[in-house]
């Protein structure tokens, strides 16, 4: 674990088999903590500080349970939360598979805020432009240079700017906006090959399911390049 990367990203057993050939990087926003009454709170949670690498081995609810915080990418994925088993049913048909496990085995997944967000009426948060910093896109640059996957995958749109029209390392404008700023190929140091970025709609938003058409069209070009 680097200064930058907190999260240490799931990377399952056939993540270099991958997709067709194709290796998968699901890139989400972040990750939450609505556990109030922890003395740790405050602090591991604030939007100020943006760390809680210091509370990754006393959080006392993941130090009962034997875990971790930076291993929060790989719990969640275990954990099949409603969004990862709709975006794995999706997905499972590039595989011929309906089974979730097997799915997630053949990708990689992270989220893109490197500590916890509050969510203080234990509910949804969204994440916000400012809860983002540049150790975050350092972070990500990290990840793709660790895991060099062909295609990345990102839900939702808050990250959008951070990844896309503001990423130093992007190859071409002019693609985006010929995709409807859907796809862009990034360069990224240390990685010899273009990184593809596709960007749906979130897989918990009603608007998932509508946009399966426009994400398969690029998703199945992006496959067979």
């Amino acid at each position: 674990m680097s200064k930058q990367l907190f999260f240490e990203p799931y990377e399952g057993d056939h993540y270099k088999e991958g997709i067709r050939g194709k290796k998968i990087l699901v890139l989400g926003a972040s990750f939450y903590c609505n556990r109030v009454e922890c003395p740790f709170f405050a602090s591991c949670t604030s939007v100020i500080l943006k760390d809680s690498s210091e509370f990754d081995h006393k959080c006392p609810e993941y130090k009962q349970a034997g875990k971790q915080l930076h291993l929060e990418p790989s719990y969640c994925v275990e954990d099949a939360p409603t969004t990862y088993q709709r975006f794995a049913t999706y997905m499972g048909k590039y595989l011929g598979t309906d089974d979730y496990d097997t799915i997630w085995e053949h990708m990689a997944f992270t989220n893109y805020v490197q500590f916890f967000l509050p969510a203080t009426n234990g509910s949804f948060r969204e994440t916000s432009w400012s809860d983002l910093s540049e150790r975050d896109f350092a972070a990500f640059t990290e990840v793709v240079q660790q895991l060099r996957p062909d295609i990345i995958i990102v839900w939702g749109s808050v990250i959008n700017s951070a990844l896309k029209e503001r990423n130093p390392y992007l190859v071409s404008l002019k693609e985006l906006q010929e995709t409807e700023y859907y796809v862009c190929h990034l360069n990224v140091p240390g990685v010899n090959h273009p990184v593809a970025v596709i960007n749906p709609y979130h897989p918990s938003s009603s608007a998932w399911y509508s946009d399966m058409e426009k994400f398969d069209h690029y998703f199945i070009n992006l496959l067979k390049h």
